[in-house]
C-alpha cells in the first residue's frame, strides 16, 4: 500500500501559535480558498508523492545513517512571499533568511531520496513556509489587498531545527500531516 510522504524541517509548537495567530488575522483581509492548519506548519525539503513500503523502509535507513551526520543550526523567519501570478497568486508563504546550512541539509536529504529510488522535483529549491493556497476571489487582488506589514508579528523570528521529519499526508484528515519518524542532527555541543 502506497502512502504520500514527504521531508521537512518541523516547526517548534512556540513558533506555530504565532504564525498561527498571524494566519487568523490574515484571513479576514486575503480571501484565499485554503489555509494550512496551524499544525501542519512546516518547511518541506523534499516532496515524495506515492511511497511504497520498502522505499520508505530504505529511506529512513538512509536518513538514519546519514541525516545524524549533519550540523543542527537555527532559522529566522523573513517576510512573505507568493508563487503564481502577484495579483491572484495560488501559494502565500513566509520565507526564512538564506542559511547555507539548511541549503545544504536539503540537498543531502534530495541525495538520499533519490538513493531510495524515488523522483524528485529539478526546480531550485525555494525554502518556505505556506500560510494559504487558491486565490479564491476573482474581484479581489492580493498585490491591492496585502501590505508587507501584514505580516509583521512574524518577521524575525528565530527558531532551532534540531530535526527533520519524514510526514504523511492524510487529505481526509485535519490537521493532514502525521510524523512518520524523526530524525536527529548532530547537536551543536558535538561539532
Amino acid at each position: 500500500m502506497s502512502r504520500h510522504v514527504f521531508a521537512a524541517v518541523p516547526i517548534p509548537s512556540d513558533v506555530k501559535c504565532i504564525i498561527g495567530e498571524l494566519s487568523g488575522t490574515l484571513q479576514e483581509n486575503l480571501p484565499f480558498k485554503q489555509w494550512v492548519h496551524q499544525e501542519d506548519l512546516h518547511l518541506t525539503l523534499a516532496f515524495l508523492g506515492k511511497t511504497e513500503q520498502d522505499q520508505l523502509i530504505h529511506l529512513k535507513s538512509l536518513f538514519h545513517d546519514h541525516i545524524q551526520e549533519l550540523p543542527s543550526f537555527s532559522l529566522t523567519v523573513t517576510g512573505a512571499g507568493f508563487f503564481g501570478k502577484k495579483s491572484q497568486p495560488r501559494v502565500f508563504w513566509l520565507g526564512v533568511e538564506e542559511e547555507e546550512r539548511l541549503f545544504a541539509l536539503q540537498k543531502t536529504v534530495n541525495r538520499l531520496c533519490q538513493q531510495a529510488g524515488f523522483q524528485l522535483e529539478s526546480r531550485p529549491y525555494s525554502p518556505h513556509i505556506t500560510l494559504a493556497k487558491r486565490w479564491g476571489h476573482t474581484d479581489a487582488r492580493m498585490d491591492v489587498v496585502f501590505d508587507e506589514s501584514m505580516t509583521k508579528p512574524a518577521a524575525g523570528i528565530s527558531f532551532d531545527v534540531p530535526s527533520i521529519v519524514l510526514y504523511e499526508t492524510h487529505l481526509d484528515k485535519d490537521p493532514k500531516y502525521h510524523v512518520i519518524e524523526e530524525f536527529c542532527l548532530k547537536g551543536e555541543d558535538s561539532l
